[in-house]
């Protein structure tokens, strides 16, 4: 099967929730930053579905999912690939089930959220229900979160603040440690995917007296981003540039089965367009594979492997075994030799901070066995 990259946000708020801007905003907005598709997600509706702006609109792929919470305005949930609202709010384990059972693929958002109080901007929504059960997977890295979170930490530095308040996407700095430490856990057990959210809402706060947009729509498109490979003859864009709602729903299947195997990596385009960047295992046949869950879709490989990076820009490099850098390079390309089970993932960092977060490599059947 030959595969396609495609490069998109993910987690946009409209005015049909809590965001700023309308969708014929975000998809200018998308279109210009040359992106492949965006998911929206406002809170507990699919105001945006069966519109005219759904589906493909020119190259871009407009999705519309939504973000579910409990009664206590908690345990965010994103659903993607659904048609309705699912029933529940009390539970977190029951809306995840419908979710499911509605063929629909759900990822935890923004867990590990911690932030002090700061006038004019949101309290933290973390997630509190560990106990639960068959989640697709997690956002590992909220580009909003990451921004206050950092922001918080700055207020005894009014310049530094400064900076971060009117630069933000230059200050992206990683995901949580601890959050990154629970996914590698988990795959241990089974797969998780991870995708990269924005949660973008075009907030506006009030420094006195004057109003302030935080992350203007044309910023928060170029901060995180998810990168997906799909098959190639199925997201594929008619010659003359019109497609039909049976186009769109192909490639709209095709994207939320890719999230939900995990089947591609997050980058952070401040610190450099990762499009055309390829992490991939090899095998002594010429086989290869990339990231996450592909059952059918591809053969699986057999040990010994050898890990590929080839990236567009030289970075430092780890290869991440079961939670643990085993090998790193500083450098555009790297391979190393694959010869035991295990979890297998990679992290590129430029500047010192996070540039690419591959998903899981699970080499072996699960339960893999950590050392």
């Amino acid at each position: 099967m030959a595969l396609k990259e495609i490069c998109g946000c993910v987690h946009l708020h409209t005015t049909f929730s809590d965001g700023e801007c309308g969708y014929d905003e975000f998809i200018c907005a998308a279109k210009n930053a040359a992106l492949d598709y965006i998911c929206v997600t406002d809170h507990m509706n699919l105001g945006g579905r069966g519109t005219e702006w759904e589906g493909l609109r020119g190259s871009l792929l407009v999705h519309t999912g939504y973000e579910h919470e409990d009664d206590g305005n908690k345990n965010h949930y994103l659903a993607l690939g659904v048609s309705e609202v699912a029933a529940g709010q009390a539970d977190p384990q029951e809306y995840i089930n419908n979710i499911k059972n509605m063929g629909g693929a759900g990822f935890i958002a923004h867990p590990n959220e911690c932030r002090c109080a700061m006038k004019g901007l949101p309290p933290p929504y973390p997630w509190t229900r560990w106990d639960v059960t068959g989640f697709n997977g997690i956002e590992i890295w909220n580009q909003v979160s990451d921004w206050i979170e950092h922001l918080d930490r700055l207020r005894q530095n009014p310049l530094r603040m400064s900076l971060r308040l009117f630069f933000p996407n230059r200050f992206l700095r990683n995901a949580p440690k601890e959050l990154l430490a629970k996914w590698d856990e988990m795959n241990l057990t089974r797969f998780v995917s991870a995708i990269g959210g924005v949660d973008a809402h075009n907030r506006k706060i009030k420094i006195g007296p004057f109003t302030y947009v935080i992350f203007p729509i044309n910023v928060e498109l170029r901060g995180i981003r998810t990168h997906l490979f799909a098959d190639e003859a199925v997201w594929k864009i008619p010659a003359d540039g019109k497609a039909d709602s049976i186009d769109a729903e192909r490639m709209n299947r095709a994207l939320v089965d890719a999230m939900r195997n995990g089947r591609g990596f997050i980058s952070n385009y401040s610190r450099g367009d990762a499009r055309g960047c390829k992490i991939f295992l090899s095998d002594n046949n010429g086989a290869i594979q990339y990231p996450g869950l592909w059952k059918d879709a591809q053969p699986p490989l057999s040990l010994p492997l050898t890990m590929n990076v080839k990236l567009t820009r030289k970075a430092k490099i780890m290869l991440i075994r079961n939670g643990k850098v085993i090998k790193s390079a500083s450098s555009k390309n790297a391979g190393w030799a694959i010869t035991e089970p295990g979890v297998y993932r990679i992290e590129a960092r430029r500047g010192g901070s996070a540039w690419i977060y591959s998903n899981p490599f699970p080499v072996g059947q699960y339960p893999i066995r950590p050392e």
